[in-house]
């Protein structure tokens, strides 16, 4: 089951640097947020926050009634990074279990998991015999293994080529329609991200604070062909028109 997620006040400062200014956003369970913005903006900064793996320098984040402390402890949180953190001497459904061993949650069934993630027949395959795209597939089905209630996923797409991260994208999403989850997704690549989300925080560049909230009013999950529809170009063009304009400042 899905949770909220509130973020109030929250900042980060490194010795004299901010890393990011302070952030307010209530999530709704089951909710896609999309963080987009240049690099070193506190992106990755917040998911950390709200991973509890970095202590806010104010305010505080709730997991529905919990902290983010007290989430992390009952493995209510995913984690999804860049490359696939899998484990090169496991096979993937190894990996599955792992996660399941290490949350102490049974949650989905893993050879259930990777069928219906398109792995079927690479069930008992180490990491050399998997491509990106595939090892990519285990790390999100190890992620959501145990059955957590939020997913957040640090740009995960990233080592993909673009075809191949716009077909897991889409994939991705008709997934989280089968298996609800609450996802704070970190992004450079807008179109990715108004493909994705309900909702875009465009970060300004360092120190980071959010620009605007960007709504995306168009259901999940999204067919390809909303990649040509109007909405999508005129959401797309605004971000990359406050990122551009905030840049050139």
């Amino acid at each position: 089951m899905a949770a909220t997620i509130s973020i109030r006040n929250v900042s980060r400062r490194f010795g004299e640097t901010w890393a990011l200014r302070p952030v307010d956003l209530e999530v709704a369970a089951g909710e896609f947020i999309a963080l987009v913005g240049p690099s070193g903006c506190g992106k990755t900064t917040l998911l950390r926050i709200v991973a509890d793996l970095v202590e806010p320098s104010s305010g505080e984040v709730r997991i529905g009634p919990d902290t983010a402390r007290r989430a992390r402890q009952e493995r209510l949180l995913g984690l999804v990074s860049q490359r696939p953190a899998v484990l090169p001497w496991k096979r993937a459904i190894d990996d599955v279990r792992f996660t399941q061993r290490i949350a102490g949650k049974v949650g989905f069934d893993p050879g259930k998991v990777l069928r219906e993630f398109g792995l079927e027949g690479h069930e008992a395959k180490r990491a050399r015999q998997l491509s990106g795209g595939m090892l990519q597939r285990v790390n999100i089905a190890s992620a959501i293994a145990h059955d957590p209630a939020v997913l957040l996923m640090d740009e995960p797409f990233a080592a993909l080529d673009e075809m191949k991260r716009e077909e897991i994208g889409e994939w991705f999403d008709r997934e989280l329609a089968m298996r609800p989850k609450t996802v704070l997704f970190v992004t450079h690549h807008i179109d990715e991200a108004v493909m994705l989300a309900d909702r875009l925080l465009v970060f300004s560049p360092a120190p980071g604070r959010v620009l605007e909230v960007v709504d995306v009013p168009v259901p999940r999950p999204r067919d390809v062909s909303f990649r040509q529809d109007p909405r999508f170009v005129a959401i797309a063009a605004h971000v990359r028109g406050l990122l551009m304009h905030r840049q050139a400042a």
